[in-house]
């Protein structure tokens, strides 16, 4: 074998070794990579169930502050102004966790640092569901008010020109206000609901 065919042949095993190496890189690097897309599905999956999880103490807040805001709603009907007032009251401190419990969460999604579609979406509906709570807490301030003002008008001696039921009416306008904003906070949220279900069905 001449020392020109051995140069050959050590430069053909160099380029073997060369190519070996990088064809063993880059199935390393793309190992890498699919395992890094495995652990970040995994903790995107994993973030949005403990979200679920902490809804289920959320919804114990909206479920209080809904049959309080019922039980006002009673009260105007009957035209109980003093429990209406009380009920709304402890309406709105439930409607206040409902919405610290939900900017919570929130915080806490944020935190993962994923950059992903379905955290965005996610992240949107927490959003809205803020909305909707925040807007029953200014409801029942509001209602609260009216109830204030009907209890003087019909329930003590005033006089031919007071305001008193004007001013409960003007609260009324208002409140029915904040329950419009509610509402189409929840169609938002209906909407954005039924993204995160196509997103999700996408990547399972």
């Amino acid at each position: 074998m001449t020392t020109e065919t051995k140069n050959k042949n050590v430069k053909l095993l160099g380029y073997a070794f060369s190519i070996g190496i990088l064809v063993l890189s880059i199935l390393l690097l793309l190992s890498l990579v699919a395992f890094a897309d495995s652990q970040k599905e995994n903790n995107l999956f994993a973030g949005i169930l403990k979200a679920e999880m902490d809804f289920s103490k959320i919804s114990i807040d909206n479920q209080m502050a809904e049959r309080y805001y019922a039980e006002a709603s009673y009260d105007y009907e009957d035209g109980n102004y003093k429990s209406l007032e009380t009920n709304c009251r402890l309406a709105r401190e439930y409607y206040l966790q409902e919405s610290q419990g939900y900017k919570s969460i929130k915080a806490e999604i944020k935190s993962l640092g994923i950059k992903d579609n379905l955290i965005d979406i996610y992240v949107n509906t927490l959003d809205e569901l803020i909305i909707i709570s925040n807007s029953m807490f200014e409801a029942c301030e509001h209602f609260e008010s009216v109830a204030r003002y009907y209890e003087i008008y019909y329930n003590t001696n005033v006089p031919y020109d007071d305001m008193s039921y004007d001013m409960g009416s003007r609260e009324i306008e208002m409140m029915n206000d904040k329950i419009k904003e509610h509402d189409y906070a929840v169609e938002r949220y209906n909407n954005l609901l039924e993204e995160f279900k196509v997103e999700l069905k996408e990547k399972l």
